[in-house]
């Protein structure tokens, strides 16, 4: 008898997504799992629904049908402050930087500490300035 360790809950986890619009097909039934400690690529021309499915996998937007799942948690349904503690989980990175350029480097590095703390200005503002 073998001592297997369970395998753990995929991160990330997409069953049979489908979005349409304007009655096109840009995901059809994707299905994939992302493990702790992989990582995955999502590769393809313009228009072949990457952005799409990133939108599904941040909660931006829900599949037409199937489901999406992140930290054991699906996305449909879940009440606005479920799937904001889901999104301070991970990061995301905007192409080409897209900080706020009506804003300050150094408020830009602010706005998520003032947003989604307590930590009083003071204790804000020596965080922004070590960062």
């Amino acid at each position: 008898m073998t001592n297997t360790p369970e395998p753990s809950e995929p991160v990330i986890s997409c069953r049979g997504v489908v979005k349409r619009f304007d009655g096109k097909t840009v995901l059809n039934g994707i299905t994939f799992d992302v493990m702790p400690g992989e990582t995955m690529v999502i590769m393809g021309g313009s228009g072949s629904g990457k952005s799409t499915l990133l939108r599904h996998l941040i909660g931006a937007i829900t599949p037409d049908s199937g489901e999406v799942c992140m930290f054991g948690h699906r996305l449909r349904g879940l009440p606005r402050e479920g799937l904001d503690d889901v999104r301070k989980r991970f990061g995301i990175l905007f192409q080409s930087g897209a900080l706020f350029n009506s804003m300050t480097v150094a408020e830009n590095v602010a706005l998520p500490l003032r947003e989604h703390t307590d930590l009083d200005p003071d204790i804000i503002d020596i965080q922004v300035k070590i960062k």
